[in-house]
């Protein structure tokens, strides 16, 4: 029976495991030290801590995958990714601290320095003697017999592939030719140029046509089968390898020439299909997104409220008509909402963006962006040819007049990262390539908003960045894109 190979996170539970555990022996220690040993067992505040702490590491390794591809690392690059983790969970218990404790901070300083330091000591070491510890119990092992199944012409590409991206998982038994008039001599030829000193050199064992009767006298557990390209897959084969009880995988022929970053096989309404896309996200990160968008919603609303008692009247008193500006945009897929801001600009500037735009030279641009717009409430220029900035620019240039999106962002219309949302004008000239951008949630910020802004003029860079997002989307870019949407903003770069 062919069991699954274990993907994700669960994969790494053992080194999840000895992290969390050497994390906790670390701030254990480094409390000790601290605070003595005599306080830190009647230190509820301590317990409490270090529950908080396991928990929080634990989430941390999770939703960025911290240990994909733990085996291949070498010890400079574990070293990297227990920086990240140190850093990501001192900087959360700091915040921690900081709300819930007031005692002597001093010691809690020291404390969490002695366990950073401690928790390199315990952690690099154990999870380098455990990694020592699978790759020899890996090559002692009689793991996987793979038997690989190809075309003498294919096996120049077919053998390095799988032996680079094979991590003892498999172990080759040989080569069996599936060409019609199979030449051996020459696919020998081809395998010992492929010898390799770690692997060493694989032999041509049976051709097709004595297959089945080389696996009924010799043991194979799995066969991998490449198809060529213009040949049809041989069902009866596999249903009769399948019927000895081996487990086939069969190449698809051209999977590797589709440009999708993604590619799985799934079943869709009983049918094997390939899904390609440039982006994926699991229900669990798509899920995790979620709570982030609606924690960011509550306090962004709240800080909404606040700028509109200070904010609203002097937009009102500035330029007399509605505080809040609406527009109908365009989300997800082409879904249409109505997007809150709050009104920078005079009432009747959307009938005036023609105008506005041809004097600019921007009439046919897809994304209207102007320096000194005369629409701005506030804004006129001065007789000495200087600009004066009112109500209207100060808020574009802090970005204040997009607060009231965080109720775009509870209601689901958009998340606190993603790619702007076109105007329905705008959408409607887009090129195919450009929808693009539309396949995920518009967000309040993103990484062409953090790339520069409206500095960026270039429609088609734009799109480079949000497909640049989508492809490599994960938790922790839109966790580096909120800090980094705080840093550009407080320094008001490229705002308009």
């Amino acid at each position: 029976m062919y069991r699954k190979k274990t993907r994700g996170w669960s994969q790494h539970l053992d080194f999840m495991l000895i992290d969390v555990l050497s994390l906790e022996i670390a701030f254990f220690l480094g409390a000790g030290l601290s605070f003595g040993w005599d306080q830190l067992r009647v230190n509820f505040f301590a317990i409490t801590l270090a529950v908080n702490i396991a928990v929080l590491n634990l989430a941390i390794m999770i939703t960025s995958n911290a240990y994909e591809g733990v085996i291949r690392r070498n010890l400079f690059n574990e070293f990297l990714k227990t920086s990240r983790s140190a850093i990501y969970v001192s900087s959360a218990t700091l915040f921690f601290i900081g709300l819930t404790y007031t005692g002597q901070r001093e010691n809690i300083y020291r404390m969490l320095m002695l366990s950073i330091i401690l928790y390199f000591a315990i952690c690099l070491p154990a999870c380098e003697l455990w990694k020592r510890y699978l790759r020899r119990r890996l090559q002692i092992k009689n793991h996987t017999g793979m038997l690989i199944i190809a075309r003498t012409d294919r096996l120049r590409d077919v053998i390095p592939e799988l032996q680079e991206h094979n991590y003892q998982e498999y172990r080759f038994v040989g080569v069996a030719l599936s060409d019609k008039e199979p030449d051996i001599d020459k696919a020998d030829e081809i395998l010992r140029e492929l010898e390799t000193e770690q692997l060493g050199r694989l032999e041509v064992v049976t051709v097709r046509e004595n297959l089945i009767a080389y696996l009924s006298y010799h043991w194979v557990d799995e066969i991998y089968m490449d198809i060529p390209i213009g040949e049809d897959l041989p069902v009866d084969l596999i249903n009769e390898i399948m019927d000895m009880g081996i487990t086939v995988h069969s190449a698809i022929p051209r999977m590797e020439e589709l440009q999708a970053r993604h590619k799985n096989i799934e079943w869709i309404c009983s049918k094997a299909t390939i899904t390609t896309s440039l982006g994926y996200v699991s229900g669990r990160d798509l899920f995790l997104k979620r709570i982030i968008d609606i924690l960011g919603g509550v306090v962004g609303c709240i800080c909404t409220g606040i700028i509109f008692l200070i904010a609203g009247p002097i937009i009102y008193l500035t330029s007399p008509g509605p505080i809040f500006f609406k527009q109908r945009r365009v989300g997800e897929n082409g879904r249409t909402f109505m997007m809150y801001k709050f009104r920078t600009m005079v009432p009747d500037a959307e009938q005036r963006k023609k105008e506005v735009a041809q004097a600019a030279g921007q009439a046919d641009a897809l994304m209207f962006k102007m320096e000194h717009d005369p629409r701005i409430i506030g804004q006129r220029q001065l007789p000495d040819g200087r600009w004066k900035r009112g109500i209207g620019g100060w808020m574009r240039d802090l970005s204040l007049d997009e607060f009231p999106q965080f109720i775009n962002v509870l209601r689901g219309d958009m998340s606190l990262v993603g790619t702007r949302p076109p105007t329905v004008e705008e959408w409607m000239r887009y090129k195919p390539s450009y929808r693009v951008r539309m396949s995920t949630k518009p967000g309040i910020t993103g990484l062409w908003q953090v790339s520069g802004r409206s500095q960026i003029r270039d429609f088609d860079q734009v799109v480079q960045l949000d497909r640049e997002y989508i492809e490599n989307w994960s938790l922790l870019l839109d966790f580096r894109i909120l800090l980094k949407t705080i840093q550009v903003v407080i320094e008001r770069k490229g705002a308009m």
